[in-house]
């Protein structure tokens, strides 16, 4: 573990930030995990028949654990919580009275239908309280109820019609991208709420379709359609206007080269043994080589098959050219480098044991770089925080349960 990476006597940011997380599945958890990370208090609620469905995913950790859920749940306390009863949503209530951000992904119209909407919480409950709503169309337009997962975003937002090699079939991106972008981008508006809150002393209601962070992913393949009519297509390793700037085979192993615009291309030439080709004004500018792609690769790719892709590296990096090697994620996530960064992270549990998953990349002064708490187990907290926030004593507690309200 890494020692306070700065000024003693800095609290973390969110430190007393208090959000109460209805979320499930990936894009609201990994949100709020990350605002976790930076402080928050995260309160998981979780029905009482109806758990978070990744719990149950492959592999598991034990108890009921599954690696999915930890990856994105730690730093937070869970509670079990039926909604379906009406002193499940009275004690929502009540805890959305102390928050400072709640946070869900049902559809549009689950909480108007149970009362603790945003309009209604603000009203009635909480002026101050940050709403974030995400879901996989937003509130409006035809498409608001249906139901979607990553899959379908990064169908229906372009992203599968520019990935893979042209002329193949639609590749989904490894990475969940429509979930974390989604993620991503709920947890930079539920940040921007809080500061107009502290000006203002409102709160605001934040809304994110997974869709719309997938269109705003789109960028510069956007703006090339929308300017000149072009649409893209499967870009492979590749870029649309940038050359070389993709990976290559080498005799072992296999390495990208990333040339932007003009720099670094005379040194890569001259590493390459190539120096009458920088010379060449049919290469010689980053539009000269988008046109003429195709015979440049077919100069580059067999010298690079001569070496390794470390000896590549080695000399290429001597002359401070972008490139690295395709890492497969066992090397990624034993990388020294990584691995100094705290970008691995490790919680122990006191039932289901250790668990390991990917950090927090936000370095920001007073965090306790690499510290985190557990992801919980369903109901974990349940009793503990109902007294510390709403007060209740035991015999309170015991009725909720008898009534199955927790």
């Amino acid at each position: 573990m890494s020692e306070v990476r700065t000024t003693a006597g800095l609290r973390p940011p969110l430190e007393d930030v208090l959000v109460i997380d209805l979320t499930r599945a990936l894009a609201g958890p990994y949100c709020t995990m990350m605002l976790g990370d930076l402080g928050a208090r995260v309160l998981k609620i979780e029905p009482l028949d109806d758990v978070d469905t990744t719990r149950g995913l492959a592999p598991q950790l034990g108890h009921g654990m599954s690696s999915y859920f930890t990856s994105v749940n730690r730093n937070k306390q869970c509670l079990s919580l039926n909604l379906k009863h009406p002193q499940g949503v009275a004690t929502l209530r009540r805890l959305a009275a102390k928050a400072d951000v709640i946070i869900d992904n049902f559809r549009p119209d689950t909480l108007v239908r149970l009362g603790v909407d945003y309009d209604e919480l603000r009203r009635s409950v909480n002026p101050r309280l940050v709403s974030c709503s995400i879901s996989g169309f937003g509130s409006t337009g035809e498409y608001r109820l249906r139901s979607s997962y990553d899959l379908v975003v990064q169908a229906m937002g372009g992203a599968m019609s520019v990935t893979g090699e042209p002329g193949g079939t639609p590749i989904r991106l490894g990475m969940p991208v429509g979930d974390i972008g989604a993620g991503m981008y709920a947890g930079t508006g539920i940040l921007a709420a809080l500061h107009a809150r502290d000006v203002t002393g409102a709160g605001r209601h934040v809304e994110i379709s997974m869709l719309d962070g997938m269109v705003a992913l789109l960028t510069y393949m956007g703006a090339q359609y929308l300017n000149t009519g072009d649409v893209p297509g499967p870009q492979g390793s590749g870029h649309q206007v940038n050359v070389p700037y993709q990976a290559f085979k080498t005799k072992q192993g296999w390495l990208v080269i990333a040339i932007f615009g003009e720099r670094y291309w005379q040194e890569t030439c001259e590493v390459l043994g190539i120096p009458q080709v920088f010379e060449n004004a049919r290469y010689k500018t980053a539009a000269a080589r988008a046109r003429h792609r195709d015979e440049l690769l077919a100069i580059i790719e067999p010298i690079l098959m001569t070496r390794s892709a470390d000896e590549w590296l080695k000399d290429l990096l001597e002359k401070r050219v972008p490139c690295g090697p395709i890492n497969s994620v066992d090397k990624v996530l034993t990388d020294p480098v990584v691995l100094a960064r705290n970008m691995v992270v490790e919680t122990v549990h006191p039932v289901y044991g250790r668990a390991r998953a990917p950090g927090n990349p936000m370095k920001v002064d007073g965090i306790r770089d690499g510290m985190a708490t557990p992801a919980p187990l369903p109901g974990e907290h349940t009793d503990a925080v109902l007294r510390e926030l709403l007060g209740m004593d035991q015999a309170q507690l015991d009725a909720l349960k008898k009534e199955g309200v927790i």
